[in-house]
């Protein structure tokens, strides 16, 4: 189904397509562009240099890949089927089955959409590749469907960013997306049919776009999803597939006209990479650009203190924990522009940044100011 017909689904679809959209080639991806040097020899080392923090060393298979348990996922992120296939007679109801098993693996939420020829990198662009030889190689990808998989992050610790509070979390959100993600995949190829996880160190597909088609949010200004009850504050992963399923289509949840009378993310970023201004078209759709070198620069910018930044998530007004009046300020969005002038007045003032970014008790053996330079050998360790 052509993408211009699904998005039609929604009244103000959260990323306008203009035209064709050609595919994007994994080797223009920030994080790679920092790790080839494309962003300057200082970002190129930084960026590559071990990290003090263990949690990234868990997270992230660097140095020691086999002390990171996403590196023992990519074994089973595809494999063999059962030679027993079971036949799907209702596509909707296998639907509906396979979104309860991802959430009793521990989705938040599950979607599923036509796999587009645009919701897949055009070539292999990942650190992984590089050592394992691929840079550069083509992809494809027969499947016909997309899983999307969203998984929920913790509130309190986002509030800390950027600190190694924040990180933990979101590489802490990438591990169980990417093991939701894989045992989703197992399940279906022990049903007969083929399917392949794709997640943090093994992705040949753009979460985002596949996660907007598949009716689980729309696209903020920060270039995040944004969902109904807990707003950016999630990772994604996906799972390709051709197991016969219904599909959903993309949902009209207000956030695009929030958005647009909202600049708290692009006001308060750190790198001040993100749009303040109105939508641009690129690459075939209309949405607010970000400056994503200038991000991940950023992010690079104090590896004693963090490794990454979740600002933009962090102060996104649509950030709440999930309780009922905050589904009730969401259901008001779509009410009208005197509705929604009303909740960011509100946010302001009872929300507010110091609201939104904890300096307070601290975590574990972190807190806000937590330097590797406090420490022995200028690595982070608990003080047992």
């Amino acid at each position: 189904m052509d993408a211009r017909v699904r998005v039609a689904h929604a009244e103000q679809p959260k990323a306008q397509v203009i035209g064709f959209i050609p595919r994007f080639d994994q080797r223009e991806q920030q994080h790679t562009k920092a790790a080839v040097g494309a962003l300057g020899e200082t970002v190129q080392k930084r960026w590559t240099s071990e990290s003090v923090d263990p949690f990234r060393r868990v997270f992230y298979p660097e140095n020691r890949p086999f002390n990171s348990p996403l590196r023992s996922l990519l074994a089973v992120a595809d494999g063999p089927l059962n030679p027993k296939k079971v036949p799907v007679k209702d596509p909707a109801k296998m639907a509906a089955h396979i979104k309860e098993v991802a959430k009793f693996f521990g989705a938040h939420l599950v979607g599923v959409c036509e796999l587009q020829p645009h919701h897949v990198y055009s070539h292999r662009g990942l650190r992984i590749d590089a050592r394992k030889g691929r840079w550069g190689e083509p992809i494809e990808i027969a499947h016909k469907y997309a899983i999307s998989i969203a998984h929920e992050m913790n509130y309190e610790r986002l509030r800390y960013s950027p600190s190694f509070i924040d990180g933990a979390e979101v590489g802490f959100g990438y591990l169980v997306s990417a093991t939701i993600a894989t045992s989703l995949a197992c399940y279906i190829r022990e049903l007969g049919h083929p399917a392949m996880a794709h997640f943090h160190v093994s992705e040949r597909v753009l979460h985002v776009p596949i996660a907007v088609a598949a009716g689980l949010g729309e696209l903020g200004r920060n270039n995040c999803l944004i969902v109904k009850d807990i707003g950016p504050r999630l990772r994604l992963a996906t799972v390709t597939t051709d197991l016969p399923l219904a599909v959903d289509h993309p949902i009209d949840l207000g956030v695009q006209a929030l958005c647009s009378e909202c600049n708290k993310c692009a006001a308060l970023c750190p790198s001040q990479c993100l749009a303040k201004g109105e939508k641009q078209v690129e690459r075939g759709y209309a949405h607010w650009v970000a400056d994503n070198d200038k991000c991940i620069t950023y992010w690079n910018a104090n590896r004693d203190r963090w490794n990454d930044c979740a600002r933009c998530i962090t102060v996104c007004p649509l950030n709440k924990p999930n309780r009922w009046w905050h589904r009730f300020a969401m259901s008001l969005i779509t009410k009208g522009r005197l509705a929604r002038k009303l909740l960011l007045k509100i946010d302001e003032m009872f929300w507010d940044k110091r609201f939104h970014l904890h300096g307070g008790k601290g975590w574990l053996m972190y807190d806000r100011t937590t330097s590797a330079k406090k420490f022995p050998e200028g690595q982070i360790h608990p003080n047992a």
